[in-house]
């Protein structure tokens, strides 16, 4: 456990370098505190959708593969949770007899036989902000745990203040062109099921996910290719040869 020292430390690395190099404070938190995971987040929402925003984490290739793969979707149980939260919570560790990947909310975010502590932070717009992390050393003396409860609920609003006195970046021309949505292999997937006539529910039990998790899939191809209806996206991804309708492997009877 880092002294006052290395918690000043990363005061003055707050102060000087959290806006501009925001994933590198997070990785120098990491090293000061021990700590396999950290995810902060400034998200709005709109419905079922959670918008796009702020999600940085720190060292964890594992789940920058994961959201790179996946898409922003693989989080929405975790942060359906955190809506619910109104102070600092430790999720339970995710339970390894579980099936399908809405079971747990923080099993994507941190595998293995580990809890989440998540701090709640008010968001810069209707949604939801948070900061999240695994909290290795919560079983150390009362005294110990106290003091990284409390370093880190400073750190977290800090950083977050930091964050939200950061100018947003400007926006960019558009292109004459508009460049193609990027959809995840898995949000075509459910896709392609919709478009080939398929419920939710039956999407489901084909992937062997939850059918909440195919639903927040379906908001993110919505809200990604501008479509107010399923019907409009599968449209979209049609004409942008995102998914071909007439591929045979999604063309199983009902």
């Amino acid at each position: 456990m880092p002294g006052l020292t290395g918690y000043h430390t990363l005061l003055e690395t707050i102060r000087k370098s959290a806006a501009s190099e925001p994933q590198a404070f997070l990785k120098d938190l990491q090293a000061a505190y021990g700590l396999s995971h950290v995810l902060y987040a400034d998200l709005g929402r709109d419905g079922d959708a959670f918008l796009p925003g702020k999600i940085i984490h720190g060292d964890d290739p594992d789940l920058e593969r994961l959201i790179q793969d996946e898409g922003l979707s693989v989080l929405h149980p975790l942060f359906e949770t955190v809506a619910s939260l109104f102070g600092p919570s430790v999720l339970p560790p995710p339970d390894q007899n579980e099936t399908g990947d809405g079971a747990n909310p923080i099993r994507s975010v941190c595998p293995g036989n580990r809890p989440l502590l998540v701090f709640p932070l008010v968001p810069s717009r209707p949604g939801i902000a948070f900061f999240a992390c695994d909290p290795g050393r919560l079983q150390e003396k009362d005294d110990e745990a106290e003091r990284l409860l409390r370093d880190l609920a400073a750190l977290a609003g800090l950083f977050h203040a930091k964050q939200l006195s950061t100018p947003a970046p400007p926006q960019r021309k558009p292109s004459a062109k508009p460049a193609t949505p990027r959809l995840t292999p898995r949000e075509r997937e459910v896709l392609q099921w919709v478009a080939s006539g398929k419920t939710y529910w039956e999407i489901a039990r084909i992937l062997g996910i939850s059918e909440r998790t195919v639903r927040h899939f379906m908001a993110a191809c919505r809200e990604k290719l501008d479509a107010v209806s399923n019907k409009q996206a599968v449209a979209k991804a049609v004409a942008g040869q995102l998914i071909n309708v007439s591929d045979p492997r999604f063309n199983v009877p009902k």
